[in-house]
Parts: structure tokens; sequence; C-alpha cells
């Protein structure tokens, strides 16, 4: 099996767990995730220089949005309210994932597309969203291609996974639940 497969059934497996903890205040979730795609622009950043790189993909109780910032930061938010936050700071092996999430969605800019909407995804597809300091992109991947390793955005689709594997293997529970 190779590294991009391990790591994606590594992230059913975590989504699976993830989706059946208590639930938080859901009412959390769309604020987050707006804050990070509409506000959050790093100081030392300009013009189309990646500032974060988003993930949002359809999970069996809801939707999971993954946050990898150019600072190291790394985030999940549950559209059921609960996350986890931080772990890019106290974790070396989430911020490197992170580091390592905006340089592979840099590499891949001409895949992403300008946006002005920030619509979360229909069930079977999974949207990918950078920011800069000129807008939000946008690149659509097919759930059924980031299983088997298909396509370009692959291999970003796998190091955003990995944050999630990163955070149920070094933090026991999300926040909020």
């Amino acid at each position: 099996m190779n590294k991009s497969r391990l790591l994606l059934s590594r992230l059913f497996q975590s989504l699976k767990v993830m989706s059946k903890l208590p639930k938080a205040n859901p009412v959390i979730y769309p604020k987050l995730r707006e804050h990070a795609l509409l506000k959050i622009r790093l100081k030392d950043l300009s013009g189309d220089s990646v500032h974060s790189v988003l993930m949002d993909w359809n999970v069996s109780n809801g939707t999971a949005t993954v946050f990898a910032a150019a600072d190291g930061t790394a985030s999940l938010y549950l559209s059921s309210g609960g996350g986890f936050l931080g772990g890019g700071q106290k974790y070396p092996v989430i911020r490197n994932a992170a580091l390592h999430a905006v340089q592979l969605a840099t590499d891949l800019f001409p895949h992403f597309k300008t946006t002005e909407t920030i619509e979360l995804p229909p069930p079977g597809d999974v949207f990918f969203y950078l920011t800069t300091c000129n807008g939000v992109r946008r690149a659509i991947a097919k759930e059924a291609d980031l299983r088997t390793g298909l396509g370009p955005l692959a291999t970003l689709g796998a190091i955003m996974q990995e944050i999630i594997t990163q955070y149920r293997l070094n933090s026991p529970h999300p926040t909020g639940s």
C-alpha cells in the first residue's frame, strides 16, 4: 500500500472515531471556518503567497475542516462544534505537517481558481481552499480519487489527513466536547 493510501486509511478511521465523540455547540463551526478563510492573514506574506490552506471533507455526521497555516498553525474544526486547536504550537509533528501542507498548496497554486464563495462541498467532493492577500482560491477533488491517491490534489489531501491523524494520536479529546 502506498503512503497516500495508508494515510487515507488512517484518516477514515480517525474521522469515524471523531464523528462519534460527544457533540459540542455546532454554532462555533461556521464562525471558526469563516474566520480562517476570510480573516486570518499573516503579516510577513504578501501578494499570492499562500497564508493558509483548508480542506473541507464530508464525514458521516457532518463536515470536517482541516486548517494549516504558513506559520505552522494547524486546527481541525468539526461541524458538530468540536475540534482541535493549538497542536501546531505544541507538537512538532503537527507543525511540520501544516508547513508541508502550505508548501504543497503553493506548488499546486495553478490548480486553484479564484472564488467568491466559501461553500461546503456536496457529498463525494472535497474542497480545498487557500488564502492569500489577494483573496481565496478553491480546488475541487473527488473523494474517490483522494481515497485511491489519484489526481493532483491527492498528496495535499494526504498531508491534511496527517494533521487529523496526529491530532488523534496526540490529543485525547477535541475541544468543545
